[in-house]
């Protein structure tokens, strides 16, 4: 992965994320390609159904309970490694009047709770993850009574890396997003005694915001320490219609703790 990761938005949004040195990570179910989720699912239920037999049959039921039982729990924040695509400016930043923010993904590296990651389009890659990652369970039969918690526990970490795959995969039509995701993976429990949730490896409370009639709970990614060596932010791509004066971005950026940051203006026609 290059060093630069671009998130596209408005000025607004580059306005707070600035000034708040935050991130939101939201949920994945509340992605723009509402199938999105189901993608990977879709193709690890047809391998296990294309699998199934009357001696495999009780392990793969059981399996298959504990994964629909156990959904992605996955909140993500989305960036392009391309610098000036007219596609993102379109759908993303104001239809040309707002800027991408050039983040440095090294930065991320030093946050445990995080994972950086491109996204994967080829399908036949992602096959061959999925029958890497299954490859334990169709492997298993002798290791374990199938209804004993030993061997939920070996299919639930199974199943959290097919999550994180679903996470970090989409249909290949949407390859020119060229897309690379910040991925957070906090662990949530319901908590029947004092009838609260559980909140584990999580970056920040979770928070909720109000978009079109639907509650979208997000995190906060914060990223405000810093030095000199590894800086969060690196530049700021102009949007092709994009009002803002070079020398305003960088006071308003200096001001706000981002000296060293390169500006630079979208090279397309697009009006």
């Amino acid at each position: 992965m290059g060093n630069i990761m671009y998130h596209y938005c408005n000025v607004d949004a580059f306005k707070a994320i600035i000034q708040n040195k935050t991130l939101w990570l939201s949920s994945v179910y509340n992605l723009n390609d509402y199938k999105e989720i189901h993608w990977i699912k879709e193709k690890v239920l047809k391998k296990i159904q294309e699998s199934t037999n009357k001696n495999s049959y009780e392990k793969f039921h059981t399996f298959l309970k504990i994964y629909e039982k156990k959904q992605p729990n996955v909140y993500i924040a989305s960036f392009s490694q391309g610098e000036d695509l007219l596609s993102q400016w379109r759908a993303y930043a104001n239809d040309g009047y707002g800027v991408a923010i050039g983040f440095n993904s090294s930065y991320f590296k030093e946050n445990n709770l995080i994972k950086t990651s491109k996204v994967l389009y080829d399908e036949k890659v992602q096959e061959r993850e999925i029958k890497k990652i299954l490859t334990p369970l169709f492997e298993c039969e002798n290791k374990f009574n199938f209804t004993s918690s030993k061997f939920e526990n070996f299919c639930e970490k199974i199943i959290d890396e097919l999550n994180y795959l679903s996470a970090k995969s989409k249909n290949e039509l949407f390859i020119e997003e060229q897309e690379v995701r910040v991925i957070h993976n906090p662990i949530i429990i319901e908590d029947k005694k004092t009838k609260r949730f559980i909140f584990k490896k999580n970056i920040s409370p979770m928070m909720f915001r109000a978009v079109c009639g639907n509650l979208i709970p997000y995190f906060e990614l914060k990223f405000s320490n810093f030095n000199e060596e590894n800086e969060p932010i690196l530049e700021i791509v102009k949007g092709p219609k994009s009002k803002i004066i070079d020398q305003e971005i960088k006071i308003f950026l200096a001001n706000n703790g981002f000296y060293n940051v390169k500006i630079k203006s979208s090279k397309s026609s697009y009006r």
